[in-house]
């Protein structure tokens, strides 16, 4: 456990989860005294699923990802939350158990509150809480792409549209986007229901078409156009 940050810090921090932009900096150094703070290795499990409800994650520095596994084992990535983002709110909101598990990416310090604390805080903040609907909207938008994707696209063009995602989240230039800490070959996998040998094989020939080069540490898509073709081409068949 992470010891409680500064005042100063512990504002800083907060003033970058988005569901808090339209809070002022008395109003996020209250919420700060009532949160833990906690700093997690790579690797570590920080939810279980269906765990009882009790706090609410709100992501100041790393990465998450929310998965869970099906009776056989097989992995299944929901999403991958970064610094900004909000975890652990539905719970709170609903009273029900946790829907996934969470863990961390990469080391990531995080800070929690409550969830009574987090539905009395809400109630008294309508533009947070109007923040966390159009948060909310967004993720359900990205689910029903891939519900779409699932039910629509061959194995290859699931492994496009997820690199197309991760794209987005990275600026362009001259038309290239770099993919820092780009997710292993297991991960793509667990993202787009499909194998560790699909995602290699499907990588290798976008490598040999020269629209990626991938290392462990950046996945350069050199062409997103390109990937979005070879989608539509693929649905035109």
């Amino acid at each position: 456990m992470a010891k409680q940050p500064t005042a100063k810090v512990s504002v800083t921090a907060l003033g970058q989860v988005r569901i808090f932009s339209p809070l002022t900096e008395e109003e996020l150094a209250v919420l700060a005294e009532n949160c833990s703070w906690s700093r997690h290795e790579a690797a570590s499990e920080v939810l279980a699923q269906n765990a009882p409800c009790d706090e609410v994650y709100f992501i100041c520095s790393g990465r998450v990802s929310a998965k869970t596994f099906s009776d056989a084992g097989k992995e299944i990535t929901f999403a991958e939350l970064v610094q900004g983002d909000v975890f652990g709110e539905l719970s709170a909101l609903d009273g029900e158990p946790r829907s996934s598990f969470v863990v961390t990416l990469e080391e990531s310090l995080l800070a929690a509150l409550p969830a009574r604390v987090f539905n009395e805080f809400l109630d008294s903040h309508p533009k947070v809480m109007r923040a966390l609907m159009v948060e909310l909207t967004g993720r359900l938008r990205r689910a029903d792409e891939k519900v779409f994707e699932f039910s629509t696209l061959n194995t290859s063009n699931r492994i496009h549209a997820e690199l197309l995602r991760l794209a987005s989240m990275h600026p362009a230039q001259n038309g290239a986007v770099e993919i820092t800490s780009p997710p292993t070959h297991a991960d793509l996998a667990s993202r787009t229901n499909t194998t560790r040998e699909s995602v290699t094989r499907t990588l290798n020939q976008l490598k040999q078409g020269g629209l990626i080069e991938a290392t462990r540490q950046c996945l350069t898509i050199f062409d997103p156009d390109a990937l979005t073709k070879l989608i539509r081409d693929s649905e035109a068949d």
